[in-house]
């Protein structure tokens, strides 16, 4: 039986499709790459607007936005997404290693010629022997950038494969290949008021869009909640201060918060009256991001997020995503999903 077909335009580019076909099959069909990462609606990458026409979102809309791996054609359509750098692949070397606070480090890759990025995004790095990791580019909290030298925050966990090797096997001098850039959660040029939210490293994609929004909109509406299990773990009290000097909010909280100078709420808890007008980004913990994303869907505020998933559970959820995908484009599965 010959499958029924229909037109999809993307960003003004009309291409013939399959009706079923995801928005990312359909943008390959007609020789067009949608941004995208994961395939399993988990990072974001593929987020784009449907302008018009029909589309199931498969439970992943957020005002007039879907996942185009999850997402699927029923007719004719059309729909947009941002333009972002292309992913590359670039190597280079560990340039330094540098201890922030006790369990963070500052790591510095030098690269042979330049990663193109936007702030918030992330890059898959493979150290040398290895495994991939993923890892949100940042501005140096001392902002002393320096050309082709890419930036990251990492937390050393003492039985990980990658990062509790970072100053030992893993020492300046060790080869990298840096993969990317990925994610939605970049910023965008928007004149509405911006909260930006964050826990553990996830303050490293936030910092970069604070310093970039601050240094290209001066007059933007801007506010940060800044969240860590325990105070020992608010690392960036020198960036802090930064922004304040600059006129910013920003709240610091952990669960062992004095109530004074930090606060012992859950970020989420921190947001305050939101309105429709609100552009929310998140980074951190799952459970926050999540968390965070419902308040903003609530009142209807516009939200974007990359996750931070633990590698290893990254890749089961991974693999249990992508089985679930696969069994949801066959006619039973769907039939009995419900």
């Amino acid at each position: 039986m010959s499958k029924s077909t229909c037109t999809v335009t993307i960003n003004g580019k009309k291409i013939k499709a399959n009706v079923g076909d995801t928005l990312i099959d359909a943008g390959l069909g007609g020789r067009l790459v949608l941004p995208h990462d994961c395939c399993s609606g988990q990072c974001e990458t593929c987020r784009v607007r449907v302008l018009n026409g029909n589309v199931d979102a498969f439970g992943t809309e957020e005002k007039s936005t879907v996942l185009g791996c999850l997402a699927v054609l029923e007719g004719d359509a059309e729909i947009s997404y941002d333009p972002v750098p292309i992913v590359k692949t670039v190597k280079g070397t560990v340039a330094s290693i540098r201890t922030i606070k006790d369990d963070y480090l500052e790591v510095r890759v030098k690269t042979v010629r330049p990663v193109t990025w936007l702030p918030g995004q992330y890059l898959r790095a493979t150290f040398s022997g290895y495994p991939a990791r993923d890892y949100s580019p940042t501005t140096p909290l001392n902002l002393d950038a320096e050309e082709d030298v890419v930036v990251f925050h990492i937390k050393v966990y003492p039985n990980s494969i990658v990062s509790s090797k970072l100053g030992t096997e893993i020492a300046p001098g060790h080869k990298v290949k840096l993969r990317g850039p990925f994610g939605n959660g970049f910023l965008r040029r928007q004149p509405e008021p911006m909260v930006l939210t964050s826990t553990g490293t996830g303050f490293a994609p936030i910092w970069a869009i604070a310093v970039a929004a601050i240094l290209g909109q001066p007059d933007r509406d801007l506010r940060l909640i800044v969240g860590s299990r325990t105070r020992d773990g608010l690392y960036m009290r020198d960036a802090v201060r930064w922004l304040r000097n600059r006129g910013v909010s920003v709240t610091l909280t952990a669960s062992d918060g004095d109530g004074d100078t930090v606060m012992a709420s859950r970020p989420y808890e921190l947001l305050g009256e939101l309105t429709s007008d609100h552009v929310i980004y998140s980074a951190g913990a799952p459970s926050h991001v999540e968390a965070t994303r419902d308040i903003a869907r609530q009142a209807g505020a516009t939200f974007y997020a990359d996750p931070f998933f633990v590698a290893e559970e990254s890749s089961n959820l991974k693999l249990l995503a992508s089985s679930l995908l696969r069994k949801a484009k066959t006619p039973f599965a769907t039939a009995t999903a419900g």
